[in-house]
């Protein structure tokens, strides 16, 4: 009886960390995903793919301070006007 105690203990820790060690890879992937530089950022606003307005307000985040700026990078994302947001990452 013992063993099979010992048996589900040690099933039951392996599966713990697997689960513990899926949790961390999906989280950096997550986070990698929003560093992007300008030229990367270039190419997703050329890109046929969705505009991500939290991605185009990051981007703009590490390009500039101006908070103005960044809200207005979030909210033509959000509109999906890409050409302005071409001419807007153009000029920072």
């Amino acid at each position: 009886m013992k063993n099979r105690l010992n048996q589900a203990v040690l099933i039951f820790a392996i599966a713990i960390v697997l689960v513990w060690n899926y949790m961390r890879y999906t989280n950096n992937k997550k986070i990698e995903k929003y560093e992007m530089d300008k030229s990367e950022i270039m190419q997703h606003l050329t890109s046929e793919t969705e505009l991500d307005s939290i991605l185009v307000m990051t981007a703009a985040a590490k390009l500039t301070d101006d908070e103005g700026v960044i809200q207005k990078a979030y909210k033509m994302a959000d509109d999906g006007k890409r050409e302005e947001l071409t001419e807007l990452f153009k000029s920072l």
